[in-house]
């Protein structure tokens, strides 16, 4: 994967869709549109090649992918964060 060609506020969407398990909420978290959300996860799955989030009865559920890059993502946020 070339990072050029990565959004990195994708990254924000990642981390608000899992920990909020709801599209609905992570727009609002995030100040965007749900169909944003929606768009934004659909450009993920792209860049990772993994549904990612599986809807369920309560919400959205994270796949194995998805608990695999939570640390990797979360770091990655907190740094920037830091800068």
């Amino acid at each position: 994967m070339n990072i050029v060609d990565v959004d990195l506020n994708l990254l924000k969407v990642f981390e608000a869709l899992y920990e909020e398990s709801s599209a609905s909420r992570a727009a609002l978290r995030l100040g965007v549109s749900q169909s944003a959300v929606s768009a934004s996860l659909r450009r993920l799955r792209d860049v990772y090649g993994d549904a990612l989030f599986m809807r369920t009865g309560r919400g959205l559920a994270p796949t194995l992918r998805a608990n695999q890059l939570r640390p990797v993502i979360g770091e990655a946020l907190a740094k920037c964060r830091q800068s």
